[in-house]
């Protein structure tokens, strides 16, 4: 099972580039997943987060723990693309407090 073999590993991606050591630790189909969870954070599209998060097989919780997107973690790259959508998913989701998170402008 492929989610018991993660959860013995460090979940790491940047989406675009990706270190050989980090890549030996995954295999290309875990990665491609791994994308698609960053690029649909990117989007700011709530359903393509959530079918993403499914699709992965990896809680939103073990995620945040170790997923990368271009070197941030996922909430952070959230907020660096403006994807508030994105954003207010995750936060509720790892059980972050949203607002001590973000300036208010």
């Amino acid at each position: 099972m492929r989610s018991a073999w993660l959860a013995g590993s460090a979940l790491l991606v940047a989406a675009g580039s990706v270190s050989s050591v980090q890549a030996a630790a995954l295999d290309s189909h875990v990665e491609s997943k791994l994308i698609a969870v960053c690029k649909a954070i990117k989007a700011d599209s709530r359903i393509d987060l959530q079918r993403a998060v499914k699709d992965s097989g990896i809680s939103y919780h073990r995620l945040a723990d170790g997923l990368v997107c271009n070197g941030m973690d996922m909430y952070t790259f959230a907020m660096q693309h403006e994807a508030q959508s994105t954003g207010a998913i995750i936060a509720r989701r790892t059980d972050l407090d949203e607002r001590s998170l973000t300036a208010r402008k």
